[in-house]
């Protein structure tokens, strides 16, 4: 026992200046590890934070654009309209046909010729006048026919010459068929064929006098032309 406290009287200090040493240490070595030890990775939070933020961006961008209307079918959708109504109005051109050759609309005698300079004698007005077609003697009834291919432009009832039927022959040719009755059996805009029914025959207003008869013109370029240069015999 007083070994003991020999070494505690002599060395005693030492030793508490050693412990006080370990003390540090320990407390050194403690604060050193919460330094090393790395800190949350605040990066990977600041990422995912802008990758939420871009998303949520793109989002707004993709909503807006979409309550934007879509243009492209409108003007899609117009062009066809375009196309459609050239396409319409080609095939109405194609579908006009061109005469190739002219038949006598009906069967019968030409009891009047065209005369574009000399005057003929009128039985109905008692006069001489021009006579700008020829007169086909036919009796009333007769099935009047198209002299050629064409369209149908125009059928009125003339004060003058009756129901009268008019065709585009194509070439700038039109042909005048008057006198029929009321029972016109085309329309406007029909396409017909050399030979085609276009009605019954009727009567000429202003050539009341005159026998039955078909009154038929041509008209090239909107001149009349005489007929018989055109009918085939």
């Amino acid at each position: 026992m007083s070994r003991l406290n020999r070494f505690l009287n002599g060395k005693g200090f030492y030793v508490a200046l050693g412990i006080c040493m370990i003390a540090i240490g320990v407390s050194a070595w403690s604060a050193l590890d919460k330094v090393s030890t790395p800190p949350k990775d605040l990066s990977s939070n600041n990422t995912a934070q802008t990758v939420s933020e871009q998303s949520s961006d793109e989002a707004t961008v993709n909503k807006e654009q979409s309550d934007i209307p879509d243009q492209r079918e409108d003007l899609s959708s117009k062009t066809q309209k375009e196309e459609n109504k050239v396409s319409s109005i080609e095939e109405k051109i194609e579908e006009t046909p061109t005469a190739k050759y002219f038949i006598f609309p009906v069967v019968g005698e030409v009891i009047k010729k065209f005369s574009s300079t000399e005057l003929q004698y009128s039985v109905t007005f008692n006069d001489m006048r021009l006579h700008t077609g020829i007169d086909i003697k036919a009796d009333e009834g007769t099935a009047v026919k198209s002299a050629g291919d064409g369209k149908v432009t125009e059928i009125v009832n003339d004060p003058q010459l009756g129901y009268t039927v008019k065709i585009d022959h194509g070439n700038g040719m039109v042909g005048v068929y008057a006198g029929l009755n009321k029972s016109v059996a085309v329309e406007v805009d029909d396409i017909v064929k050399s030979g085609t029914n276009l009605g019954p025959l009727g009567t000429v207003s202003n050539e009341c006098l005159d026998a039955p008869h078909l009154h038929l013109e041509f008209l090239k370029d909107g001149k009349a032309v005489d007929p018989l240069e055109y009918l085939e015999k």
